[in-house]
């Protein structure tokens, strides 16, 4: 015995099987086109500081603040360039720097440990100053600094940061004295310029 279709049913049964197909066809697309990954990133971060002056027992209050640039070429450590600016106050002395240097990365799920190294101008300023002879109020110095750090993504564009960096002072007086810095803080990161990758 022969069926055959229903002349009003044509018309639904032709449109159900167009949507079946276009759906497996788009799924069909979408396994055979390779995943994005971001090329680059633009990111900003703030962070309260704790200062460990080195001039006495005393810690400043402060905050960091900065952004850098990232390069995603699926190495091993990702590169940044970093420009970051500190400052902290206290009852005996404040201190003020801006530079920047390089940053590598390495990402585990959410966590990106980090390591870096910067250059920065620094300023010190004495609560107290000397008063034999000229009057010293402040100083300066080329600043040398390593560190390491942790960002944990919290969103795709948002980031918990952790920091701790070594500071190296070489002051006009003939000074040399190391602060360290832990900072906790949050940071924002801009993605961009997707490209394929197999």
């Amino acid at each position: 015995m022969l069926i055959y279709p229903v002349p009003g049913r044509i018309p639904i049964f032709s449109l159900l099987t167009l949507v079946v197909v276009g759906l497996h066809s788009k799924s069909l697309e979408a396994q055979g086109r390779p995943t994005a990954s971001k090329e680059a990133a633009i990111s900003f971060f703030g962070a309260y500081s704790r200062v460990s002056t080195d001039r006495s027992s005393q810690k400043d209050n402060g905050f960091t603040v900065g952004f850098a640039y990232t390069r995603y070429l699926h190495w091993l450590l990702t590169p940044s360039l970093e420009v970051r600016s500190k400052i902290a106050t206290g009852s005996t002395v404040s201190e003020k720097t801006f530079g920047g240097g390089i940053r590598v990365e390495h990402r585990f799920k959410n966590f990106y440990p980090y390591a870096n190294f910067f250059g920065s101008y620094g300023k010190i300023t004495f609560a107290n100053p000397v008063t034999s002879g000229p009057r010293y109020y402040y100083d300066d110095s080329t600043v040398y600094s390593t560190g390491a750090g942790l960002d944990y993504d919290i969103t795709p564009t948002w980031a918990a940061r952790f920091d701790y960096q070594f500071e190296h002072w070489h002051t006009g007086l003939k000074t040399t004295f190391t602060p360290q810095i832990f900072s906790i803080g949050i940071l924002y990161r801009i993605p961009f310029k997707p490209y394929p990758r197999e």
